[in-house]
């Protein structure tokens, strides 16, 4: 494992980011599924848990709030809202653990299924905010974090907390929302600032 917490490129204490998330915080079976795994992992020192209101899969990272105008927020959101009224809700199932140096996380299945969605809201900040991090993008695997690495560490604790792997839910994505989201301490914070149904347009 490796420390989660350093400072990427632009980013400082009291810096906003805009982000679309998946807020799965508010959803019963996501908590209990989540509350299940840090129990696990309660016992191995250097993971941060991610507490339940702030339980997210990251979908885009749109750009830094102070690069980024009112205007450009509007049009990007009246944009997102367009292409979203094709995109239908989709059912996931959410619980396979997935490796990373810096959280343990769980991942998404089908893989693709919220590519559309992605793909909607990348198209909208392409043609709407001038100053965007699109091109920083690696390929995108979803998922969601339950404990975020604090330090250099072996994996193998966390591997064998997370076996057998805990039962998977289903979750229904039929939303997405815009957040302007800080890092305070070991911890995302964000306010939200759109929230877009997914078949409607609303």
């Amino acid at each position: 494992m490796t420390d989660h917490w350093w400072w990427r490129p632009g980013v400082r204490p009291g810096r906003r980011l805009y982000v679309w998330h998946i807020l799965v915080g508010e959803r019963p079976e996501v908590g209990r599924l989540v509350e299940e795994c840090q129990a696990r992992l309660e016992v191995i020192s250097g993971l941060d848990p991610v507490p339940t209101r702030w339980l997210h899969m990251t979908t885009q990272i749109v750009g830094f709030a102070d690069e980024i105008s009112d205007s450009e927020i509007e049009s990007m959101i009246d944009s997102v809202r367009e292409r979203m009224c094709s995109v239908a809700p989709t059912t996931t199932i959410l619980g396979r653990p997935l490796f990373h140096s810096e959280a343990v996380v769980l991942g998404v299945t089908p893989r693709d299924g919220l590519d559309a969605a992605r793909a909607g809201i990348r198209q909208a900040v392409a043609v709407t905010v001038r100053t965007n991090q699109l091109a920083d993008d690696p390929d995108w695997i979803p998922h969601l974090s339950v404990a975020y690495s604090n330090s250099d560490a072996p994996a193998r604790p966390v591997i064998e907390a997370m076996q057998p792997p805990p039962a998977p839910v289903d979750v229904r994505i039929d939303r997405i929302d815009l957040v302007s989201q800080e890092r305070v301490g070991h911890c995302y914070v964000w306010d939200r600032i759109a929230t877009v149904i997914l078949g409607t347009g609303r």
